[in-house]
């Protein structure tokens, strides 16, 4: 109950309107599905991370969600399955705002080895994915801030600065964790570009 009660404040901050600027809208989504779920929390800079640390911090991201991006420099591009949006401010610490936006299909067949002297087994996944993820360069740090999530199944990672925070679902979606590790490569790639530029 007390986690509700220290959400709530937090989801009536994030309801200011943003555009096409979605972080506020998975802020509430994550949020919602981290109050009614246990998870396993890997933070580098902690022995032991909770979900209220995970609320906290999220804080931070909200007030990226709520800045007024009408009068900010838009463009928007492809890669692959990318669809990136960029926002370049002018003036301020904070020099830009990423948002990716990535849709995978996977269809993909896994063989299943085991310990004991069992015949290995395939079996076959098929599903789709969409990644959202956010970054916040700033005048000090090209990425200030960073957070990954997937549609369904939430929350994925974070960082804040060289703070870096994983979580882990009891229940993950059919093939996450076979298709998460690539995905994250091919953002930081696209990330590390658009921070050169």
């Amino acid at each position: 109950m007390l986690l509700i009660q220290t959400i709530l404040p937090f989801l009536l901050l994030l309801q200011a309107h943003v555009g096409t600027f979605t972080l506020r809208q998975d802020l509430e989504k994550d949020l919602a599905k981290l109050a009614g779920t246990s998870v396993f929390i890997s933070d580098n800079t902690s022995a032991s991370p909770s979900v209220q640390t995970i609320v906290d911090d999220l804080q931070l991201f909200g007030v990226a969600a709520t800045i007024d991006l009408s009068n900010i420099k838009y463009s928007q591009s492809s890669q692959g399955n990318h669809t990136i949006h960029v926002w370049a401010f002018k003036e301020g610490d904070i020099t830009s705002l990423y948002q990716i936006e990535t849709t995978i299909a996977l269809d993909t067949v896994v063989t299943q080895r085991y310990l004991e002297n069992r015949a290995p087994t395939q079996h076959r996944i098929q599903n789709r994915f969409t990644f959202h993820t956010y970054a916040v360069s700033t005048s000090a740090h090209p990425l200030r801030f960073y957070y990954m999530t997937e549609a369904e199944q939430g929350l994925l990672e974070y960082r804040i600065g060289n703070r870096q925070v994983l979580v882990n679902y009891p229940a993950k979606k059919e093939g996450l964790s076979d298709i998460l590790p690539k995905i994250q490569d091919q953002v930081s790639l696209v990330l590390s570009n658009l921070v050169k530029k």
